[in-house]
């Protein structure tokens, strides 16, 4: 198993993978869209995207970090923080036979190199109250709880952690 940067070239296996776990999910409620285009994905003063793979090179697991005030605005202002400074952890996801292996925790503390060289000075995540595998790998990373937010469509918890 190894990990390693998402360049374009692995836009097809990331929408394969997102495509199968967003499939399997629990709850339809855990996966909100995004509206971000994709050529963004791959520009890291926008997004820097995490890949976990098996070493016949499937990827298995991945997790984002925007560091763009546009992706990072509404929920580092819902935690009362300033977009400029804030990157957040974003489309985190790993196939159900490997959960349980803190595949998510190393993809995301890797993220969080990224984001102190890249001068954030606060990282956010959003994840749904039921989605506990998150919120344990959240929570092993240091995030804390920041906030509860329940808009009448989407119900999502904001963890933070200081940089």
């Amino acid at each position: 198993m190894y990990y390693r940067i998402l360049t374009s070239r692995d836009l097809i296996a990331m929408k394969v993978l997102t495509s199968s776990v967003v499939k399997a999910l629990d709850s339809k409620e855990w996966w909100v869209p995004i509206l971000s285009e994709e050529k963004h994905f791959f520009d890291h003063t926008w997004t820097v995207i995490n890949g976990c793979f098996l070493d016949d090179g499937t990827m298995i697991g991945v997790s984002g970090l925007f560091m763009n005030p546009v992706e990072c605005a509404e929920h580092a202002l819902e935690a009362d923080l300033d977009p400029l400074t804030t990157a957040e952890l974003s489309r985190c996801l790993v196939l159900s036979p490997f959960r349980g292996r803190n595949i998510m925790l190393r993809l995301n503390m890797d993220l969080t190199d990224y984001a102190k060289l890249y001068e954030k000075t606060d990282l956010i995540a959003a994840a749904h109250p039921n989605n506990l595998g998150m919120e344990q790998s959240l929570l092993h990373l240091g995030m804390r709880p920041e906030t509860t937010i329940d808009d009448g469509i989407h119900q999502y918890v904001i963890y933070r952690m200081k940089l």
